[in-house]
């Protein structure tokens, strides 16, 4: 009887490390699944972001598919730079700097280090939103971009 409680009370001490584990390897599944150029910018996210960084880097990737599924990103780009951006820094500071990390990333792997007019309005657009800037208004509202509302 004292062994069957021992190793219960072993159990349940253990279960918490062992749901982390788990956690942990979904995690490392789901991360290798993601572009090269998020992997790489969420190597930089400071451990005490924990689960607020994971959630700003969500809203980031979904904006990002949200322009590629609608295939208005050439007209309707800077709109979701604004609002990925916008929405992973309602996290605070750690969304914040996720929002900064992943956008300098995306810049980064697809321009280098050349500046052009459109890379410069790309992080124009991104630091508007991380200011928390009116994002419809400014990018859909007042110019050509045709985005159903539903994506708004």
């Amino acid at each position: 009887m004292m062994y069957k409680a021992i190793f219960l009370l072993c159990l349940v001490a253990t279960e918490p490390l062992v749901s982390m584990a788990m956690e942990q390897q979904v995690l490392e599944r789901e991360k290798r699944a993601l572009p090269s150029w998020i992997r790489n910018a969420l190597s930089f996210i400071p451990w005490y972001c924990g689960a607020t960084g994971l959630l700003a880097a969500y809203k980031m990737l979904k904006a990002y598919l949200d322009m590629r599924s609608s295939g208005l990103g050439g007209t309707c780009d800077k709109y979701f730079h604004c609002r990925g951006n916008k929405e992973a820094a309602r996290y605070g500071y750690c969304g914040r700097l996720v929002a900064r990390l992943i956008s300098d990333a995306r810049e980064f792997s697809t321009a280098g280090f050349s500046h052009s007019r459109d890379r410069d309005a790309d992080q124009a657009a991104n630091r508007y939103g991380r200011g928390g800037g009116d994002c419809v208004q400014r990018y859909i509202k007042s110019t050509q971009c045709s985005l159903p509302e539903d994506l708004w």
